[in-house]
This record gives C-alpha cells, sequence and structure tokens, in this order.
C-alpha cells in the first residue's frame, strides 16, 4: 500500500513536469524523465523493502531453536518453592501445581495441587518439616510452615508427593547471609557506598536502598570470593535513605529470575527446571536488612 501511493505520486509529478512539452523537447525530456522515474522507483522500493525485512513486528516470531526438540507430555507436578532465610519465620513457601496437557487446560482442569504431601528435609540435623496448605482461595496451592526457619549454609532437601504422579524431589543450600565490610559504608549528598562481601554460594546479589515508600536497586552477579564496591547515585533524592535490603540468591534462583520469557509469539523458551521427577524451581535465599 505505501509502495503503490509512493508510486502514484511519482507518477503524477512526472506527468505535471513534461505534459506541457511539445515536439521533440517533450520526446526527449520524456525519454530522460522515464529514465528517471525508473531508476527512482526501484531505488525506493528496495528500501522500503529492506527497511520491513529488518523491522520486527509485534507479530513476528522471536527466537527458534537450533534444531529440533521432540519431546512427549509426561504427568506430574510443577512447583516454584523459596526458601527464606530472613527475620520472619514462616515466609518460606511451596507452590504446587499439576502439569496438564494443552486439552486439558482448554477443559479447565484445575491446576492447583491442594492435597499434595510436602516435606522438607535438613540433610545436616536430619529434622523434618512439614509444610500444609492455606485454604485460601487467592493462595490456592501455596503451602507453609510457619514455624520453619531455615538456617544459613544448610542443604535442604525437598519431597512432594500427590496421587499416583512421580515424588517430585529437589535440593538447595541456603547461601550465607551476605555482609556488608565493616567501616565501609560512605554516605555523601550524592552517592551512598558501601563493600559487599562476596561468597562462593551465592550466585547472585539485590540490594535495595529504600527512601520511605521508594527505592533505588541495583544487581550484581557473583563472578567469585572477595569484596565489591556498591555505589547507589542518590543525587537529586530528597529523602533520607531509611533502610538498606541485601538478598543473596542460590544457583537455582539466579539462573530462574534470569531466564528471558518474552511475550513475543511462537518464541522458543528453553525450560528451566531445577528439580527431579517432575517441573520447576526449587532454591534459596538470604537477607540482610540495615536501618539506617
Amino acid at each position: 500500500m505505501m509502495i503503490s501511493l509512493i508510486i502514484h505520486r511519482i507518477n503524477r509529478y512526472f506527468n505535471a513536469v513534461t505534459g506541457n512539452r511539445g515536439g521533440t523537447e517533450r520526446t526527449g525530456i520524456n525519454i530522460f524523465m522515464r529514465t528517471i522515474k525508473t531508476v527512482l522507483i526501484l531505488t525506493i522500493t528496495y528500501w522500503h523493502l529492506s527497511a520491513l525485512k529488518t523491522c520486527d513486528l509485534p507479530t513476528d516470531p522471536g527466537p527458534m531453536p537450533k534444531s529440533l526438540i521432540d519431546t512427549e507430555f509426561e504427568p506430574g507436578l510443577n512447583v516454584f518453592g523459596v526458601l527464606r532465610a530472613d527475620s520472619d519465620s514462616g515466609s518460606s513457601f511451596i507452590h504446587v501445581e499439576k502439569a496438564l496437557t494443552t486439552k486439558q487446560m482448554y477443559e479447565e482442569a484445575d491446576i492447583f495441587d491442594t492435597t499434595a504431601t510436602v516435606q522438607i528435609t535438613d540433610s545436616l540435623t536430619g529434622e523434618v518439616f512439614q509444610f500444609e496448605m492455606i485454604e485460601d482461595t487467592t493462595y490456592r496451592g501455596y503451602y507453609y510452615n510457619f514455624d520453619f526457619q531455615p538456617e544459613n549454609g544448610h542443604h535442604y532437601i525437598l519431597e512432594v508427593q500427590s496421587d499416583n504422579l512421580p515424588t517430585l524431589s529437589a535440593g538447595t543450600i541456603v547461601p550465607v547471609a551476605p555482609e556488608i565490610t565493616p567501616n565501609s559504608l560512605l554516605v555523601t549528598d550524592s552517592k551512598f557506598q558501601f563493600d559487599l562481601k562476596l561468597t562462593a554460594d551465592t550466585y547472585q546479589y539485590n540490594c535495595y536502598l529504600f527512601f520511605g515508600d521508594s527505592y533505588i536497586e541495583k544487581q550484581i552477579s557473583n563472578n567469585g570470593d572477595g569484596t565489591i564496591t556498591i555505589v547507589f547515585n542518590i543525587s537529586g533524592k530528597d529523602e533520607t535513605a531509611t533502610k538498606l535490603v541485601i538478598i543473596g540468591y542460590d544457583r537455582n534462583l539466579t539462573e530462574y529470575l534470569n531466564s528471558s520469557p518474552s511475550f513475543i509469539p511462537q518464541t522458543f523458551h528453553e525450560m528451566i527446571n531445577t528439580v527431579e521427577n517432575g517441573y520447576g524451581c526449587f532454591g534459596s535465599l538470604a537477607v540482610t536488612a540495615v536501618v539506617l
């Protein structure tokens, strides 16, 4: 449509240029003008098609797999579980769903599993913690143990059983609590700075600097032991910083959080799975909060 409109306007222009000429003069001008017009039309057409080729339209498919992936549906449980080593006892949770076929989804089958047996075992002490589901439609499929408080550095094993489905299992090592190097905190009118100790069991840190109800954030990938200097630019902030929160993620949650979901249709997404005999992610995090 756009190309047709451009060509139509070019024709109108050249007709106007050559229409009032006569005799030999008109013939010579016509030949010259037709040549120029043809070159111009071809150039514009090529440019327009090239532009369309390089533009990503909303309906264009996203990245495709490099090879054919032949998979069959296997019934199983789908979980998302997070063990939180923070100051709030009982904040850890396990969310349990059933993997459904496309047909079951269209038939609106219930995806939430509300009758599963969920337990966490501390492999260091052997202590077993049972997680129970809250009878609340808002949090269907979420299992909690309000007395459970994970320990930093401990290895925990998750087991989930439901109906005749395979028993799902997974493990995580809770990261060490993030630690600020003593006497490294520096605050000026333009920056908020501190040194963060890095530990091998933590794969990513997210730092949040709060100003009342608002905050600014920095994400740091851990490339090895040592320390790293974190600098927040606070120039132009009218409020004083009130709290610093640092969250350290284990390997499983880091992999899950950095996966790249896309809403582009027909886009291939590599499945992130950190559990056995099922689907989903089970990981842990540690939180350090400093009131300023």
